[in-house]
């Protein structure tokens, strides 16, 4: 991602998420090059939004009708984690980086409505993500950045998922599964954590 794509997707992100007070996260050397940018909770979104700045260089070979080939992803994270701990944040990083390279990784298209697992690791609860609208930001626009002439970025959101959540996904379908995640009426369950609790 160049300078003048990166400045535009950082722009779009400030806009949505009403601020412009993000931190940018290095990785370490990956291939393909992508890096996070973290903005604090404040009144209008009052957690955390984690999301990537690069995901969008890998061009997936997407069906017709598809919402589109190139994906950045975030992450919306309980305003209760320490974020400025070093470890807590690479945790997070690094759930957000299991989505983001994915396609590449397994040469595949990625979408709304699809779903990845991943080993369970000794003491750790989440095992998958799901992948949604951002529904939680009031403004529609948010799902699409105009990087380019031939380059637009759909922003989805990364929803983490524990055993138990990803077995019910298998069980109701993708469909059902999102308007549990975000029903007409009663409580949204949007928030990532790392140890699920009744926030979710």
């Amino acid at each position: 991602m160049n300078q003048k794509e990166m400045d535009t997707l950082i722009k779009h992100y400030d806009t949505y998420f009403k601020q412009d007070d993000c931190r940018v996260l290095h990785p370490v050397v990956m291939e393909p090059h992508i890096d996070a940018l973290l903005y604090a909770p404040n009144e209008a979104y009052p957690f955390w939004k984690l999301v990537t700045a690069g995901a969008s260089d890998y061009k997936m070979n997407a069906p017709k009708g598809a919402l589109g080939n190139r994906n950045e992803y975030m992450m919306f994270i309980d305003a209760s984690e320490d974020m400025d701990d070093q470890e807590t944040a690479n945790w997070y990083f690094a759930q957000l980086m299991e989505v983001a390279l994915y396609p590449k990784s397994f040469n595949c298209f990625i979408t709304y409505g699809h779903s990845i697992e991943w080993p369970a690791e000794d003491g750790e609860e989440m095992v998958g993500a799901y992948l949604e609208m951002p529904q939680v930001i009031d403004d529609v626009g948010v799902l699409r950045c105009k990087l380019g002439m031939l380059k637009t970025a759909v922003c989805l959101q990364v929803v983490l998922l524990n055993r138990a959540e990803t077995d019910r996904l298998v069980e109701i379908g993708p469909e059902q599964f999102s308007c549990f995640l975000y029903p007409d009426d009663g409580d949204r369950h949007f928030i990532c954590e790392r140890k699920r609790s009744d926030k979710f």
